[in-house]
């Protein structure tokens, strides 16, 4: 259950920055100029809120597998730092989304 958790918390991960690609303002090429292409200046914000609740649900994974982890990993082969590493990756990302999106 405990590694089942942590490969949904990578997927999650991955879903995440899928996301953040769509939600992002496009970028001005040569190619665009020269056709005159219409660009997307601003931040898509359905994607924006989609963004919080991916970033949210891999906190959430991160937290159980971390509680998870406290009642099944008594030895010290047991992995608890991937599922660690992601638990602080995700709240950095909740918290750039919360102060600057």
């Amino acid at each position: 259950m405990f590694i089942l958790i942590n490969y949904i918390a990578w997927l999650v991960l991955f879903v995440t920055l899928l996301v953040f690609h769509k939600a992002q303002p496009e970028f001005e090429t040569v190619f665009d100029r020269f056709y005159q292409l219409d660009l997307r200046t601003s931040w898509d914000m359905q994607f924006v809120y989609y963004l919080g609740y991916t970033i949210v649900l891999g906190l959430a994974c991160s937290l159980i597998g971390l509680g998870l982890s406290l009642f099944r990993a008594r030895r010290q082969t047991d992995h608890k730092t991937p599922i660690l590493i992601l638990g602080v990756l995700y709240l950095v990302l909740f918290l750039l989304s919360w102060f600057l999106l």
